[in-house]
């Protein structure tokens, strides 16, 4: 039976976030793995926290985002870089130097996107919509991953939500040849079960994350909700790294509208700053938003598959 398999996961890196998404697919047989990488918007040390928490992913890494050009940020992805094969890495604004330091260590290709460029991005089931912001002397990405071209009519859907323990497990990898690691974390863990994605209203599913680091939410929020409108339907997980003071709440009512029927999981790191307001603000606006904060020991697992609704 036609599977198709994926998995986001979210881990902390000092006060950052470290995103993956892992795909796979039963009937090409593909199976890889993409990333975006954000320290904290007030990291005081480049130390490298969370040196564990970056398994080394098997097969290729096919894309890497850097959520901004901070010393702290390009410091974590050259050393995730040199851990993993990574065919590509998508640089917010010129960074010559670094671009060279990449390719000396085995980036296959580097783009350095400008401040009002986007980039787009898809492979197998699997899409990238990346946007940069900002100005030349500073500049963020932001990246919305989730599925592409998935028929609900013809195709079922089962997702879960869970915290994962980063000693237990840490890559994001989907191994085709041992597809356990869900079913395991299911059994043994206290997880929330994604159900009715679509209740016949034609929207799809909602299995999406959007990756959006340190950029000022009160600045870029209408450039925001521009540029992602097409995937508004499809935003099931929301991350942040920056300043939740500065949050005004209006982009997550905008994501939240969109699908009032289902849960919106909010990835924070529990080294940032500020938070508090912000968590009372989010859980104030909907009785189906929900908080994570990640840690040094453990992570937010959002994985699952879509599968033929009709046997082969």
């Amino acid at each position: 039976m036609q599977t198709k398999y994926f998995k986001n996961m979210f881990q902390n890196i000092s006060q950052g976030v470290m995103y993956s998404t892992g795909v796979a697919d039963s009937e090409t047989k593909n199976s890889w793995v993409a990333c975006y990488i954000c320290a904290g918007e007030n990291e005081e040390s480049l130390e490298f926290k969370a040196e564990k928490a970056f398994a080394g992913c098997k097969d290729e890494v096919r894309l890497v985002a850097a959520g901004d050009g901070s010393e702290a940020t390009i410091h974590q992805l050259m050393e995730f870089v040199k851990k993993n094969r990574v065919e590509q890495v998508i640089l917010p604004g010129n960074h010559e130097k670094v671009a060279k330091e990449l390719q000396s260590a085995g980036v296959k290709r580097v783009v350095e996107m400008k401040p009002g460029s986007s980039l787009y991005d898809e492979k197998d089931f699997w899409q990238f919509k990346i946007h940069c912001y900002g100005t030349d002397e500073g500049c963020f990405l932001v990246m919305f991953a989730g599925d592409k071209g998935i028929d609900w009519k013809t195709m079922d859907c089962l997702m879960s939500v869970r915290i994962f323990d980063k000693a237990k497990c840490g890559n994001p990898q989907i191994d085709m040849e041992n597809l356990v690691c869900c079913a395991r974390c299911g059994l043994y863990n206290d997880f929330d079960v994604c159900k009715g994605h679509n209740q016949n209203t034609g929207k799809g599913y909602t299995a999406g994350a959007m990756l959006l680091g340190n950029i000022s939410l009160k600045k870029y929020s209408e450039a925001i909700k521009r540029d992602f409108s097409e995937v508004r339907d499809q935003i099931r997980y929301i991350s942040i790294t920056g300043n939740m003071k500065q949050a005004d709440g209006e982009l997550s009512t905008w994501i939240g509208e969109s699908r009032t029927e289902l849960n919106h999981y909010y990835i924070l790191p529990s080294g940032c700053a500020d938070t508090g307001d912000f968590i009372t603000k989010i859980l104030s606006e909907s009785g189906r938003n929900r908080v994570y904060l990640t840690g040094e020991k453990c992570g937010v697992c959002g994985s699952g598959f879509f599968i033929s609704r009709k046997l082969d």
